[in-house]
């Protein structure tokens, strides 16, 4: 039961300080990384409500392991300002043109500044509007199974669904 440092008033003090101090970094990370990035379509940044691929987050950045004509393996990471997301997944297309379908399968962990953590397996069904050759208008939904643990002890778990619009850019 015992949590040491973070158990009393100085653990939130610092818990909020490492928070802080990681999202400082992660804005470096996902603007001047891209700058340098040599690996071509590879890479996707997405702004909107909510993400397909790195769910709750404004802001996510993906770089894609493995991809073929359908299938695309990935990895990201994601904001909404107090809180972070991490994600690994497949998206799969089931039909590619002007205006693509797909699913994506993914695993997410989230951590906020409120000292929750989440774990949630997700499923995403969308269909992507191709508005230039690396620029995409994404929307659909998303629904997943959130299981939550708090610093205080407890645990517990939801079922979410929730509806996503946002754009998209390959680089």
């Amino acid at each position: 039961m015992g949590y040491g440092v973070w158990k009393g008033t100085t653990g939130h003090i610092v818990m909020k300080f490492c928070v802080i101090f990681c999202m400082k970094r992660f804005w470096l990370i996902l603007f001047v990384l891209p700058l340098f990035a040599q690996d071509i379509n590879k890479h996707n940044i997405s702004l909107g409500v909510l993400d397909d691929k790195t769910g709750l987050s404004l802001l996510g950045y993906t770089y894609n392991i493995r991809q073929s004509e359908m299938d695309e393996f990935f990895i990201g990471a994601g904001t909404i300002i107090i809180g972070f997301t991490g994600s690994a997944g497949w998206k799969h297309y089931y039909k590619k043109t002007k205006l693509s379908f797909y699913s994506v399968l993914s695993g997410q962990g989230f951590a906020d500044i409120s000292e929750t953590t989440a774990f949630m397996p997700t499923a995403s069904f969308g269909a992507e509007l191709n508005l230039t050759k690396s620029t995409q208008l994404k929307f659909g939904f998303f629904g997943c199974i959130i299981f939550f643990k708090y610093w205080s002890g407890e645990s517990g778990s939801e079922i979410g669904r929730f509806p996503f619009i946002g754009l998209s850019r390959k680089f």
